[in-house]
């Protein structure tokens, strides 16, 4: 064995430039979160009453945040996949497993989406009942 340093940690190597590696970092809040909270700070309601994310930065259309349309987009996606998963196992009976398994990593990555959606969905329909409870209207950023 030979006593050769660590690529990262020789003599020759340049210091790390991610900050992560630097003493007392801390992680910062992502963006989206830390705007929830700048927002429902302003509107004077908790995270939890605020809910998901409702600004439009980042995005080319206007968002649907809305616990309606939130639940419109998880059953659509639901159905998309469920539809995909059909298919696929169709598909399986069909070629048999060799063909069918080069197909696993799109359905799969589409599958994740679902509990996503349905957990944003959740979310935002606790927001919405905690502000009807509380008789808050939510005036939405522009």
């Amino acid at each position: 064995m030979s006593k050769r340093p660590s690529p990262t940690g020789g003599a020759h190597a340049a210091p790390s430039r991610d900050p992560k590696h630097k003493p007392g970092y801390k992680r910062t809040k992502g963006y989206y979160k830390s705007e929830v909270e700048r927002e429902a700070f302003r509107q004077g309601m908790s995270v939890e009453e605020y809910g998901v994310y409702k600004g439009s930065v980042g995005s080319a259309v206007k968002p649907v945040n809305s616990a309606g349309g939130l639940l419109a987009i998880s059953l659509i996606l639901s159905c998309l996949v469920a539809g995909a998963l059909v298919t696929f196992t169709i598909h399986w009976i069909q070629s048999g497993p060799a063909e069918a398994v080069k197909n696993t990593v799109p359905l799969l990555l589409a599958g994740m989406f679902v509990p996503w959606s349905w957990v944003y969905y959740a979310r935002e329909r606790k927001a919405e009942r905690l502000r009807k409870e509380r008789g808050i209207t939510l005036i939405r950023p522009e």
